[in-house]
C-alpha cells in the first residue's frame, strides 16, 4: 500500500484484529491496537511499529483519553479499521423454567456499546484529528452479513445495521474533508470462533448454503481493506465480502 501507514485497529486482540495487526507490521507500518486485551507479535520482525493501547472502547471517556495520547505522540492516523464487536446469540422470547423469558436488557445494551458505540467513539475522535490538521484519511467499519438480519441474533443485527447506516450517512459529512469511509460486510470465515461454535457436520452444511462453497479467509479482508485505501474513490458503500451468501 505504497508509503508507511499511521494505522489504527480497535479489537486487536482477536484473531481477526490480531491478524490484521501482523498484516501491517509485516508491511511496516506503524500500528495502534486497541482492545481490553493485548496479542502478542514476538515472532514479527517490525514489532518496534506496534503500541498496544489497553481500552473499553464501549466507554467513550475512555476512548477520548486514549486517543488523546497518541495523537499527541503519533498525530492523526492514516488508517482507521473499527474491528470492535461483540457477538451475542439469544431469541426475543424463549421458555425457561416453566416461565417465558424475554432477550435479557443489558446483553442488548451491552452489544449496542460494544459494536456500535464503540465505533462512532473512535470515528468521531478520529475524524476530529483528521480534519483539524488537514490530513487525508480513511475509515474501515468492519459490519457483518447479520445485518440483514439473522435468527437470533437481535442485538448483534441491529449493530451492525447501525454501523452500515453510520458509514453511509458519515460519508456526506466526511467526504468534502478528504476522509473517506465505507465499511466491509464479511459472511462466515474460516475462523477459531466458527470451529468453536459449529460441528463437523454444521460446518460441511455452512460451506454448502455458501454459493462458493467455501469459507472465507482472513485474506480476503485484508485484500477488501487493501482496495478500499488504494482505490481513492470508493466512499460511503459497504462493500459485501460473503461469497455470494445472503440470509
Amino acid at each position: 500500500m505504497g508509503k508507511e501507514l499511521n494505522v489504527l485497529i480497535t479489537g486487536s486482540s482477536g484473531s481477526l484484529g490480531s491478524y490484521m495487526c501482523l498484516e501491517f507490521l509485516r508491511e511496516g507500518h506503524f500500528v495502534v491496537g486497541m482492545d481490553l486485551n493485548e496479542a502478542q507479535f514476538s515472532d514479527c520482525n517490525h514489532v518496534r511499529l506496534y503500541r498496544f493501547v489497553r481500552c473499553d472502547l464501549a466507554d467513550g471517556a475512555q476512548v477520548k483519553s486514549a486517543l488523546d495520547i497518541v495523537h499527541a505522540d503519533r498525530g492523526a492516523f492514516n488508517l482507521v479499521v473499527n474491528n470492535v464487536g461483540l457477538i451475542y446469540s439469544a431469541p426475543l422470547l424463549r421458555f425457561e423454567g416453566g416461565k417465558l423469558q424475554v432477550h435479557d436488557f443489558d446483553a442488548w445494551n451491552k452489544v449496542l456499546s460494544a459494536t456500535l458505540s464503540a465505533s462512532f467513539y473512535v470515528t468521531a475522535l478520529c475524524a476530529q484529528k483528521m480534519a483539524a490538521t488537514m490530513r487525508p484519511g480513511v475509515i474501515v467499519n468492519i459490519s457483518s452479513i447479520c445485518a440483514a438480519g439473522n435468527l437470533g441474533q437481535a442485538a448483534y443485527s441491529a449493530a451492525k445495521a447501525g454501523i452500515n447506516a453510520m458509514t453511509v450517512a458519515l460519508s456526506k459529512e466526511l467526504g468534502p474533508l478528504r476522509i473517506r469511509i465505507a465499511a466491509i460486510s464479511p459472511g462466515f470465515f474460516d475462523t477459531q470462533s466458527t470451529h468453536a461454535s459449529l460441528d463437523q457436520e454444521s460446518l460441511k452444511n455452512l460451506r454448502k448454503s455458501v454459493p462458493l462453497r467455501k469459507l472465507g479467509q482472513l485474506t480476503h479482508i485484508m485484500s477488501a481493506i487493501r482496495f478500499i485505501v488504494e482505490n481513492d474513490y470508493f466512499h460511503g458503500k459497504v462493500l459485501e465480502l460473503d461469497g455470494g451468501l445472503t440470509i
